[in-house]
């Protein structure tokens, strides 16, 4: 059975070069984060001109609420650009899409594993974030069927059934190893 949900899609982003990982202890990088209002993927492949484009790991998605969260208990606004991930979504649990194929929009993706957060967020948005946001660092995903991604409201459609609450951390951190 294949279920739909409406989430949206807040902001797509992409970096030519890293701010935090690779870089000297807590000296971020000043790499631009651009937006785009839509990108054309392309199976097996991340966003083009992104630091990602050709790894293991090509996108990364990243919840709007819990960037909220993070946010909230700073008692500041927080640019979700800080969070270096690719794509800003609202309304879904990514954890739960980890080994999942699903579609956004015109793009088939499937969930590969969590998305770690780094120690950088605590120097970068503030003391504490890094731990809030173990369990919710984001999904990485690959693009499996390519496609047009577009920011706005759109549908999310997958074979499971998706229950938790979008800030609730994963469940599993990722996909058993390949053998």
């Amino acid at each position: 059975m294949i279920h739909h949900y409406g989430i949206s899609v807040e902001r797509i982003l992409s970096s030519p070069e890293h701010n935090y990982f690779t870089r000297p202890r807590f000296a971020p990088g000043d790499a631009p984060a651009i937006e785009h209002d839509s990108i054309l993927l392309h199976s097996g492949r991340g966003i083009g001109g992104d630091r990602f484009e050709h790894s293991r790991y090509p996108i990364t998605l990243f919840s709007r609420e819990v960037a909220e969260l993070v946010a909230h208990s700073h008692g500041k606004s927080v640019d979700t650009a800080l969070f270096r991930r690719n794509i800003i979504v609202g309304g879904v649990n990514l954890g739960e899409l980890i080994g999942e194929r699903f579609r956004v929009g015109g793009v088939v993706l499937e969930g590969i594993s969590h998305c770690a957060p780094c120690p950088w967020m605590d120097a970068v948005i503030g003391k504490g974030s890094y731990a809030l946001m173990r369990g919710r660092g984001g999904l990485r995903v690959r693009v499996v069927g390519g496609g047009v991604l577009q920011c706005g409201e759109t549908l999310l459609t997958c074979e499971k059934q998706l229950t938790l609450d979008p800030a609730e951390p994963a469940l599993k951190p990722k996909l058993p190893q390949e053998k």
